[in-house]
């Protein structure tokens, strides 16, 4: 889930992520990263077109966009575009965004532009 927290403890949901199996994200390992835009980036782990994690953003209102679907290039175990990005994202001072993937790839960097 990505929730919404005020200083006094007041929370709110903003988005559930779908349960297994399905194409929406899932399993948001790490932390949201705020991009200049004011939207918010983040990793799945899991899920997407492919099941195997996405790049996706979310507003602060609540609304989500799968960004990208990693293994969507090539047959998993060969996704040449990696596959299960558990670590979080860093924005450049250019706007793009990079992280990483655990395993495939070729290489397993992968950039995404707003």
């Amino acid at each position: 889930m990505v929730f919404k927290s005020t200083p006094g403890g007041a929370f709110t949901s903003l988005y559930s992520f779908c349960a297994p199996p399905c194409s929406d994200s899932l399993n948001p390992y790490d932390g949201l990263v705020q991009a200049i835009n004011g939207d918010f980036y983040g990793t799945a782990g899991w899920g997407g077109t492919n099941g195997y994690g996405t790049v996706f953003k979310i507003t602060p209102s609540g609304a989500l966009t799968t960004l990208y679907s990693f293994c969507s290039q090539g047959v998993h175990p060969d996704c040449q575009d990696g596959r299960f990005p558990y670590a979080g994202l860093i924005q450049a001072a250019n706007g793009d965004f990079y992280g990483t993937t655990q395993t495939a790839g070729s290489p397993a960097l992968a950039r995404c532009s707003r």
